[in-house]
């Protein structure tokens, strides 16, 4: 175990948590998951990852005098200023929580906290598909759609630390009402819950994300259809973004991202008709590699690797 001290990884998805300990290299010493509701209540899912952690130091045989630092991924955007989550509809039970300040103290840590998609972004392009790319731009494509960018193989966040918000670029101006406000967002036309509710007139108010890849798996062309329909408006925003910043790699990565080559194809048609041809001829469209791990991978490198953090971020435990 390395003389440098340990760290924590802590992924908060809608309904799981998923934590890791590591050494300062990002190396894994240990990770659990559990499926918990996450969105409701923050303390019954703050107290639930707190347990875990513990829970977790005891069985790798970690003392608490070698935790130095956590990283922290919550599915929505987080407000660098204040280390709060920035949207309550995104997590209503949530709202006003001082997410790192919060995190901090029960840990008794020095605490990061990222969006899940920036944190996805760090390890992919660490550990995962993106590794050895200066310029990667990872996309989570599930309940929502988020994304983070690496540029000059450092997180780029923003003013406020909430660059990356894809899911909220219009794409339909008469569109469906969008949870953050407006109508037409990409989240309305492309995201798992857009998906389903296109496929349940056809294929029933039962289909799930799993139908879904049992469905393309038995070449079903209506929902391979629907799939590439997504991708295609995923694949429409992302050309404008690789004109503005012409990175090497899109890697495709969250939940949905199982569902393969008709996501990936219509992600990469859209790019290749829309963007520059010079910028489309220079990205690869990948599929993420960490798969599930990708967020808590990343929010190892986050607590384990100060060029990636600012003194601002961090709190004192």
């Amino acid at each position: 175990m390395s003389s440098n001290g340990v760290v924590v990884g802590l992924d908060f998805n809608h309904d799981r948590i998923h934590v890791a300990l590591g050494d300062r290299a990002a190396n894994v010493l240990g990770e659990v998951a559990a499926d918990i509701d996450v969105d409701n209540s923050a303390a019954e899912a703050v107290d639930a990852a707190v347990e875990m952690v513990e829970a977790l130091r005891v069985s790798a045989g970690v003392e608490k005098s070698q935790l130095v630092g956590a990283g922290v991924g919550v599915p929505g955007p987080i407000d660098d200023r204040t280390g709060a989550l920035a949207s309550a509809e995104i997590l209503p039970g949530w709202a006003g929580l001082p997410a790192r300040e919060a995190l901090s103290r029960r840990l008794g840590l020095p605490v990061q906290v990222e969006n899940d998609a920036n944190l996805g972004a760090l390890g992919e392009a660490t550990l995962g598909a993106g590794r050895g790319l200066q310029h990667v731009f990872y996309v989570r494509v599930a309940s929502g759609i988020g994304a983070g960018l690496v540029i000059g193989g450092k997180l780029y966040r923003g003013a406020a630390g909430m660059a990356g918000e894809i899911g909220h670029v219009q794409v339909r101006a008469d569109g469906l009402l969008c949870r953050c406000g407006n109508r037409g967002c990409l989240e309305t036309a492309a995201s798992e819950r857009a998906i389903l509710a296109v496929l349940r007139p056809t294929r029933g108010d039962g289909i799930t994300r799993q139908t879904i890849f049992d469905l393309l798996a038995a070449d079903d062309v209506g929902v391979s259809r629907v799939i590439s329909d997504a991708g295609r408006a995923i694949g429409r925003v992302l050309a404008d973004i690789c004109n503005v910043f012409n990175p090497e790699a899109v890697v495709i990565g969250g939940e949905l991202a199982e569902a393969g080559d008709p996501l990936l194809s219509g992600i990469r048609e859209s790019i290749d008709r829309f963007a520059l041809p010079s910028v489309a001829q220079v990205v690869k469209v990948l599929p993420a590699e960490l798969g599930e791990r990708a967020e808590v991978l990343g929010a190892l490198v986050l607590a384990s690797t100060p060029d990636q953090v600012t003194a601002d971020r961090a709190l004192p435990g």
